[in-house]
C-alpha cells in the first residue's frame, strides 16, 4: 500500500490547471463584455434622448409663451427640463436617473471617461440655461420670454451637437472594448483548446504510467483532494497521500521523522479547530476527522485533514461587517474609534491631524416634509457621494443621524483640511434626485486640528462639534469653522 511517490506529472496538473484558467477567463470576459454592453446601451440611449429631450425643450418653450401657456403645458415644460438636468447631472458626478423605458437606472460618473469634457462643455453651456429657464416657469413674464428665446438660440445648437459627440464617444467606446474583448476571449478559446489537447494527451500518457506502477486504489487515494494520513497507536506516521504533503509543505522523507501530533496543534482561538505547527513550512487552520481500520492485525487511525483558512477567513469578514454602518456603507462610529487609536498609537510629534464633524443642515425638514423613506434615500446618496474622498489618508464614518465624522492625516497644512471640507460641501450641494423629487441640502463642518499624539478622541469631537455649530449659526457661504487644538 504505498501511497506516497515522486512520479507525480507536474506537466498534467499544469495542463488542467491552465484548462480552468482559460475557460473561466473566456466566461469571465463574457459576462464582464455583456454587463459593460447593458451598461453603454443605456448611456448611449440616454444620450441620445439627451439630443431629443434639448430639442422637446425649446418646442415646448415655444409652446408656452406668457398669456397663452396653461398650467399642462408648463408643466409638460417643466418635466422636460427636469429630465435633462437630472440625467447630464448623472452623467457628471453620477446618481440616478430614469431611463428610455421610464424606469429608475444609477449611473457611475464619467470623470474618468475619455469624454468626459464634452459632458463639462454641456453643464458649463446648460448651468445658466437652466437658471434663466427655471426662473421663467416660476414667473412667465414677456421679458423672460424674450431672454429665454435669446438663450436657446445662442445655446441650444451647442448642446444638440455636444450630445451628439456624446452619443458618438460612447459608441466608438463601446466598439471598441467590444472588439478588444472578442479579440482576447478568441486568443483563451484558442489556448484553452491547444491546452486541453495536451492535457488530453498528458493525461493518457498518466494513466498507462499508473496501470504499472500503483494500483486502483493507491491512484484514487494519492488523486483525493483532501489530506489523508495513517498513524499508528503511537502517532507515527504509516503512510501519506501527496495532499498532506502539500498542506505541510514539505516532502514525505521528512515528514516521517515526526508524529502527526507535533505537525499539529489545538487552535487557540477557535474550538475543535487545529493549526500547522512550526515544524511545517505552510500556516493553515485545520479542520480534522478520524476513524479505526485494521491491516494485518494491527491498528491504524485514518486522519483526514481539511484546510479550513477559507471558512475561518468568512466568518473573520462577517465578524468585520459590525464596523460597517448599514444605510450609507460607511464606517460606523466604532470603526472610527479603532482606526483613529491606530493612527494615534503611530503618530509623531509634527504629523498633522484634523478631525471634521459634518452635519446636514435642512435634513429634519427633509424627512418631515418627504418621510424617512426619501431621509433614507438622502443619506444613501449621501454616503455614496462621501465614499469618493475615502483614502488611506481620509477617514469618514457615520457618526448617527445625518452626523458623520472624518479624519485626516498626513496633512502638510491646516488649509488643506479646509480645502477638502470645502470640496465635500461642495459636491453635497448638488441636487437629490429622489424619485420624482429634486431635493437640495447643505452641510456645515467643524473642523479640529491637532499635531501628534492626542488623549481624548471624545473631546476632539466635541471641539469639531461645537465648531460646526458655530458654522451652522453663522448662515455664511462657506460653512466650515476651524478650531486648533494643541
Amino acid at each position: 500500500m504505498s501511497w506516497i511517490t515522486n512520479k507525480a506529472n507536474p506537466f498534467l496538473t499544469y495542463a488542467v490547471v491552465l484548462f480552468f484558467v482559460f475557460d473561466g477567463l473566456a466566461l469571465g470576459m463574457n459576462i464582464w463584455l455583456t454587463q459593460r454592453i447593458q451598461v453603454q446601451t443605456i448611456e448611449l440611449n440616454l444620450a441620445g434622448r439627451q439630443r431629443m429631450l434639448s430639442q422637446k425643450m425649446v418646442k415646448e418653450f415655444l409652446y408656452a409663451p406668457p398669456g397663452a401657456a396653461n398650467k399642462a403645458q408648463l408643466s409638460q415644460f417643466t418635466q422636460t427640463v427636469n429630465l435633462f438636468d437630472r440625467t447630464l447631472s448623472a452623467f457628471r458626478i453620477g446618481g440616478s436617473t430614469i431611463d428610455t423605458n421610464n424606469q429608475l437606472v444609477t449611473l457611475e460618473t464619467f470623470h474618468k471617461r475619455a469624454y468626459y469634457d464634452i459632458v463639462e462643455q454641456a453643464w458649463s453651456i446648460w448651468v445658466p440655461l437652466r437658471q434663466s429657464t427655471l426662473r421663467y416657469i416660476d414667473s412667465p413674464t414677456p421679458a423672460l420670454f424674450v431672454e429665454l428665446n435669446q438663450a436657446f438660440s445662442q445655446n441650444n445648437n451647442q448642446i444638440l451637437n455636444l450630445m451628439n459627440d456624446l452619443a458618438l464617444a460612447i459608441e466608438q467606446q463601446a466598439r471598441y472594448e467590444t472588439g478588444q474583448i472578442r479579440i482576447l476571449q478568441t486568443a483563451a478559446l484558442i489556448l484553452g483548446m491547444l491546452n486541453f489537447i495536451a492535457a488530453f494527451f498528458l493525461y493518457r500518457l498518466r494513466l498507462r504510467t499508473l496501470e504499472k506502477e500503483r494500483s486502483l486504489v493507491d491512484a484514487l487515494l494519492n488523486d483525493m483532494p483532501a489530506a489523508m494520513v495513517f498513524t499508528a497507536e503511537d502517532g507515527s506516521i504509516r503512510q501519506a497521500n501527496p495532499r498532506f504533503t502539500e498542506l505541510l509543505g514539505i516532502d514525505i522523507d521528512t515528514v516521517k521523522q515526526h508524529k502527526l501530533g507535533e505537525y499539529i496543534e489545538p487552535h487557540p482561538d477557535y474550538e475543535n479547530y487545529y493549526q500547522l505547527s512550526s515544524l511545517a513550512f505552510n500556516r493553515a487552520v485545520i479542520k480534522t476527522e478520524q476513524t479505526q481500520v485494521q491491516q494485518d492485525g494491527v491498528r491504524l487511525c485514518v486522519w483526514r485533514l481539511e484546510d479550513a483558512s477559507k471558512d475561518i477567513a468568512e466568518r473573520s469578514q462577517l465578524s468585520s461587517l459590525a464596523y460597517k454602518d448599514s444605510l450609507t456603507g460607511l464606517d460606523n462610529r466604532l470603526a472610527f474609534d479603532d482606526h483613529f487609536n491606530q493612527q494615534n498609537q503611530l503618530a509623531s510629534q509634527e504629523q498633522l491631524f484634523a478631525i471634521m464633524f459634518l452635519d446636514l443642515n435642512n435634513f429634519k425638514s427633509i424627512n418631515d416634509n418627504f418621510g424617512h423613506n426619501k431621509g433614507d434615500a438622502i443619506l444613501k446618496e449621501v454616503g455614496y457621494r462621501l465614499q469618493s474622498f475615502v483614502s488611506d489618508d481620509c477617514h469618514i464614518a457615520r457618526f448617527g443621524g445625518d452626523e458623520f465624522l472624518i479624519l485626516q492625516q498626513h496633512l502638510s497644512t491646516e488649509e488643506k483640511a479646509v480645502a477638502t471640507a470645502q470640496t465635500i460641501i461642495d459636491v453635497l450641494k448638488e441636487p437629490f434626485y429622489i424619485g420624482a423629487e429634486t431635493l437640495n441640502i447643505q452641510a456645515s463642518i467643524g473642523i479640529v486640528t491637532f499635531r501628534g499624539r492626542h488623549a481624548s478622541l471624545a473631546q476632539l469631537v466635541s471641539a469639531a462639534d461645537k465648531a460646526m455649530y458655530e458654522a451652522k449659526s453663522s448662515n455664511g457661504n462657506v460653512s466650515i469653522r476651524m478650531l486648533q487644538l494643541s
